[in-house]
């Protein structure tokens, strides 16, 4: 059976696919086939022994890629739902012959009821969508009933990190995480926000912020 016929289809707002795609990107959507996962199949790729890192909206893969190619013994899980950054992703995979990838190209929401619980080491959500305006922060990733879905997956000390330049958002994420009390925020030192964590590489969009004079944060917050 289609695990799609089982799930609730989350309402998705924003760009699925963008200008058409490169015929290095057409390629890559099909010789990396195997890269995706496969909806009866998403219960197979979990081992409880494997770090596994689940990377939320991964753009063009900088820190997917990066931290896959240094960490060989880690598995990394992608999900971003935009086919265009999905194209270019799959790409930088084939060059490096990663093996220790799988790919998601839909929006996360859908499969992580799927997820067996403690499974997940790490979950990295970097600069999603702010969507700023008040009329529309219902559509941002970060609420609560997306918290209470990813706590039981997330193993004993685990961690979730978030990277956002938008002030808003900054102030967004700290109320629904401190909200949660089973999560703890780990900072001791402004430094903690301020610098990214040496566990993440620098992305195309982190350096456009820089450029443009914004100011990233950084939030890790700890499973008790």
């Amino acid at each position: 059976m289609n695990i799609h016929s089982l799930i609730e289809n989350p309402q998705f707002y924003g760009r699925r696919r963008g200008r058409k795609l490169s015929k290095s990107g057409q390629l890559a959507i099909k010789y990396g086939i195997d890269y995706f996962i496969k909806e009866e199949e998403i219960s197979n790729i979990f081992n409880y022994q494997k770090h596994i890192v689940l990377e939320i909206g991964f753009g063009d893969g900088e820190n997917l890629i990066n931290s896959a190619k240094i960490n060989s013994n880690f598995l990394y899980i992608g999900a971003d739902p935009f086919l265009n950054t999905t194209a270019k992703c799959l790409i930088k995979i084939l060059k490096y012959n990663l093996k220790n990838i799988f790919i998601w190209p839909d929006d996360i929401r859908k499969i992580l009821k799927f997820f067996p619980d403690d499974s997940v080491s790490e979950i990295k959500i970097l600069f999603p969508d702010p969507w700023p305006k008040k009329k529309h922060r219902n559509r941002r990733l970060i609420q609560n009933e997306f918290i209470r879905t990813i706590y039981p997956i997330i193993k004993h000390q685990g961690t979730v990190t978030i990277a956002t330049d938008h002030d808003l958002l900054k102030k967004w994420v700290l109320e629904k995480f401190q909200n949660y009390k089973e999560f703890e925020w780990v900072v001791k030192s402004s430094n903690d926000w301020r610098l990214r964590p040496k566990d993440c590489f620098q992305t195309k969009y982190e350096l456009k912020s820089i450029n443009q004079k914004r100011k990233p944060s950084w939030f890790v917050f700890k499973k008790k």
